[in-house]
């Protein structure tokens, strides 16, 4: 299930060179659209996905697509940076659900398959097998602090837009949510 995430942000041209060659009006705020997309997972029928933080942060509109096309605007229900997770919420009823897994009894060496949309649209659900490398780990964020904590290593192929994603054990339950390559 895709969630694609829209961004608006403002920057400003002020370098003298783009001024000097391009005029004033370069040195004004403009907006650009930002795209992004990620991956999701329908937990309850009434509507709630989880999916990352980082994919859903600084996002000013939310559209999460379907496996059959279908589309809805979603709001962001909650957020945990910490743990790298958002729950989103679509105006919907009757949505497929995922059945939920304990992570705590994964064993080092188990197989889990890692499912996302890697390029949104492009490349649906995807699904890509690997073994529990780890449990318990902890990633740095860019300013050198462990901040993602306790997340589940695997070798199973994580591509740019399967953030977000489930991560299934062999009966195919919920264990852990797609975070990063």
């Amino acid at each position: 299930r895709d969630v694609e995430v829209t961004v608006r942000q403002q920057y400003q041209l002020n370098d003298p060179f783009f001024r000097f060659f391009f005029g004033n009006e370069y040195g004004q705020p403009q907006s650009r659209e930002q795209k992004g997309s990620g991956s999701g997972v329908i937990i309850r029928p009434d509507g709630y996905i989880v999916t990352n933080n980082h994919v859903v942060s600084g996002a000013t509109k939310l559209t999460v697509t379907l496996n059959d096309n279908q589309q809805y605007d979603a709001t962001v229900v909650g957020t945990d940076p910490v743990t790298d997770v958002a729950i989103i919420k679509v105006d919907a009823t009757g949505l497929p659900t995922i059945p939920m897994g304990d992570s705590d009894k994964l064993r080092l060496g188990e197989w889990v398959l890692a499912i996302g949309s890697p390029l949104g649209a492009q490349l649906r659900s995807t699904i890509t097998a690997g073994i529990v490398s780890a449990k318990g780990r902890s990633m740095p964020d860019n300013s050198g602090e462990f901040k993602i904590e306790s997340f589940i290593q695997t070798d199973a192929a994580v591509n740019p837009g399967n953030s977000g994603g489930a991560l299934v054990n062999k009966k195919g339950e919920l264990v852990g949510i797609n975070t990063a390559i």
